[in-house]
């Protein structure tokens, strides 16, 4: 095909020159200038056809070059990742590309499939609308790409204890008209030097939620003092030795706040990174910040976020 196009435009460009030369020769200057025009704009059009077809064929080639099967593994690709409306534009190209395929015939039963998953999805938006942030499943346990999170003992009271060794720990306590909201969070981790995630509050107000703060995140216990000190290593507490390790988390809130609707929400990245300073007591901590928006919304939660706990929603 291209070949053949090439070939074509070739013999214009020739034949253009043979008319030209021949027409300057044998004919007054004024006609033989008439007669070039036209050539030209013969010649124009005729390469501007070819070039056309030129494209049509490059285009189909670019289109065989991508086959049914192929095309059909991407609408499977996609109606896994739930991304419908692209499942459904894919499956109306390989019907248009490859009509008589048996991937084509086999599309029918996926169109099936994402009308009824598109009506599911519908359904539960409406739902979600309806019920606002109560609508949002809450969950104490989380997989995050190479760590699973698992939450527990959440509560609210004066002091936040963590960094504790044999009987003794140490503490913050909240100012007044303040308190904090405290829990536990036992990571374990697949990678011996993990990051990990960081949770934060957030007070709900109609369809919008409002930053309050990022938790702290300490060690939960060491082995003893030394080891808090530094002075030894504590196994427990390194994810090189072992798969899990426990923390401490801890938001100090003013009690308005808590008097209102809120939510403890989780960003399902992990973002906090280990860190070591020798004259640190303790040495290890883990520090950075998720750098939560200031606000959310409803969407947010369909895969970005997740709400862990939520109060005061009635």
């Amino acid at each position: 095909m291209f070949l053949v196009i090439k070939c074509k435009i070739e013999r214009i460009f020739a034949f253009a020159i043979i008319f030209m030369s021949i027409a300057l020769t044998s004919c007054s200057l004024k006609e033989t200038s008439a007669q070039v025009d036209n050539l030209k704009r013969e010649y124009r059009d005729s390469i501007a056809t070819l070039k056309s077809q030129l494209e049509q064929a490059n285009a189909q080639i670019e289109i065989l070059r991508y086959p049914a099967n192929q095309r059909l593994n991407r609408v499977l690709h996609l109606i896994d990742l739930q991304d419908l409306d692209a499942a459904l534009s894919e499956i109306s190209q390989l019907k248009s590309v490859f009509p008589n395929s048996s991937e084509a015939l086999a599309s029918d039963e996926l169109i099936a499939k994402i009308n009824k998953l598109q009506e599911a999805q519908r359904l539960e938006e409406e739902r979600v609308k309806a019920l606002g942030y109560k609508a949002i499943p809450e969950t104490t346990t989380i997989e995050i790409d190479y760590n699973t999170v698992v939450l527990s003992s959440i509560k609210v009271s004066k002091r936040f204890i963590f960094d504790a060794y044999g009987d003794r720990w140490f503490y913050r306590d909240a100012d007044r008209d303040s308190k904090y909201i405290t829990m536990q969070m036992s990571v374990t981790s697949t990678e011996h030097n993990p990051n990990l995630p960081q949770l934060a509050a957030y007070s709900i107000k109609g369809e919008e939620m409002r930053l309050i703060g990022e938790f702290d995140t300490e060690y939960a216990r060491w082995e003893d003092y030394g080891t808090y000190l530094g002075n030894y290593h504590d196994s427990s507490n390194d994810f090189s030795k072992v798969s899990t390790v426990k923390f401490k988390l801890g938001l100090q809130v003013s009690d308005e706040e808590l008097s209102k609707p809120y939510a403890i929400v989780l960003m399902k990245k992990n973002v906090l990174t280990s860190h070591y300073d020798r004259f640190a007591t303790p040495p290890q901590s883990y520090i950075g910040s998720a750098d939560y928006p200031t606000t959310l919304s409803i969407d947010d939660f369909k895969s970005e976020y997740a709400i862990v706990k939520r109060y005061n929603l009635k």
